[in-house]
């Protein structure tokens, strides 16, 4: 009888390392710090999902070993970033549609404003909108919100979901992972086919806000987020939130529209944490050093892969 190889991680469970491996659950480049315990495991039909309790308590929810989402202070940021912007230069933003929002930490915040009637959540893992939903550390720290009478959560693919939908959105923010060599399909959510078909889903004064990946460590991918809304005929503000000093990374967003906008029309209506007047100035000025990699923009297609080889090549 052939003995079973096993390996022990930080809780103490083991692994069967001839059937899987910690890798696939949790990369050693984003390992937490220290000791953790792993609380859930899971295999979907579209990832592996790790759930882990760090040693201060905090909780991360991996996919195919990377970080997605937890319930630590850069998600607060990155949600603020990502949320307020937008719904900050729509005059009454009604309708939203948040592609990639199994967390529940963007529905959060855009329930925040008051004049929000209906919130349309996609993500295509029901079990990352059960964790949303029902994980009772996840749902202390989205207050509850997909569970709120005003969100309707949809478990679909995104772009599937709009292809067949015939309304319209005053914001629509997209929030899903970069393509790669293992995940190509995600390319069809950056695509310039995508983006033309999101003209036709945003009501009149609509904007869209896209999580266009770290600046600090690849740039071109930003400034290839931008080319592609450029080239479907979007007018484009990029702009960033840098937290090199405590995170050691620069967050890219865009913001699209069909009409022409600018930083001045920028300004919170709400009380933020981290969005302060200079905080604000400083996001719409990108650095020279990410904007001499303009050059290598490329526009994504539903026909290429340009966005997944940048990812790759990091």
């Amino acid at each position: 009888m052939v003995n079973k190889i096993r390996q022990t991680v930080s809780d103490g469970s083991l692994f069967d390392a001839r059937t899987v491996s910690l890798r696939d659950y949790i990369s050693k480049e984003d390992e937490p710090d220290g000791k953790y315990r792993i609380l859930r495991r899971l295999k979907t039909p579209f990832q592996r999902i790790a759930v882990v309790r760090q040693k201060d308590g905090q909780v991360l929810v991996y996919g195919d070993g990377y970080v997605m989402f937890g319930t630590t202070e850069d998600d607060d940021i990155w949600a603020e970033t990502l949320v307020h912007i937008p719904m900050s230069v729509v005059p009454s933003p009604k309708r939203i549609l948040i592609i990639g929002g199994g967390g529940g930490i963007t529905t959060r915040e855009v329930l925040r404003y008051t004049e929000v009637d209906k919130v349309t959540v996609i993500d295509i893992d029901d079990a990352m909108m059960d964790l949303g939903k029902n994980f009772k550390p996840l749902v202390k720290f989205n207050k509850g919100s997909l569970n709120d009478p005003k969100v309707r959560t949809i478990i679909k693919n995104g772009r599937a979901f709009v292809e067949k939908s015939r309304k319209q959105w005053d914001v629509i923010i997209i929030d899903v992972p970069e393509p790669s060599n293992k995940a190509l399909a995600l390319g069809k959510l950056y695509s310039r086919e995508f983006y033309r078909l999101l003209k036709k889903r945003l009501a009149p004064g609509g904007v869209i806000a896209i999580a266009s990946s770290i600046l600090s460590e690849m740039p071109e991918f930003c400034w290839s987020v931008v080319a592609t809304l450029k080239a479907a005929g979007y007018y484009v503000l990029p702009y960033h939130y840098d937290a090199m000093e405590k995170y050691e990374q620069d967050w890219c967003f865009c913001l699209a529209a069909t009409r022409p906008i600018s930083p001045n029309e920028v300004s919170m209506r709400i009380n933020t944490c981290y969005l302060t007047p200079e905080k604000l100035r400083e996001m719409f000025q990108i650095p020279l050093h990410y904007q001499r990699k303009w050059s290598e923009r490329m526009i994504q297609t539903d026909g290429n892969d340009v966005l997944a080889r940048i990812h790759e090549k990091h």
